[in-house]
């Protein structure tokens, strides 16, 4: 984030923006395919705790394009040096195994 906002600082008075994603569990094909390698089944997405997923479902990839089309549209050219979190639980230091005691994602 430091890095983010100096470079935007740094660089802004040439017309570069410089900006920031924190992305969470987001459910690419590689996600899937790693948790079937992990042995979860296949209707995995559906069953993730609301512990993981408060709105009842894992980020998509397409999810994460809508952020950055809006960063590079003219409606966010005055927005630079910022850092959004595309994330739906950004808590630091949740303990996940303590809030979903039963283990069923881990």
């Amino acid at each position: 984030m430091t890095m983010t906002r100096n470079l935007a600082d740094a660089h802004g008075a040439e017309g570069i923006r410089v900006n920031q994603f924190n992305v969470g569990w987001t459910l690419t094909p590689n996600e899937f395919a790693l948790k079937m390698k992990e042995g979860l089944p296949e209707d995995w997405p559906t069953k993730v705790s609301r512990t993981f997923a408060p709105s009842g479902r894992l980020l998509s990839p397409q999810d994460i394009a809508w952020a950055a089309v809006y960063f590079l549209s003219d409606e966010a050219a005055l927005i630079n040096g910022a850092v959004l979190d595309v994330e739906q639980y950004p808590v630091i230091g949740r303990n996940p195994v303590k809030e979903d005691p039963a283990g069923t994602l881990s």
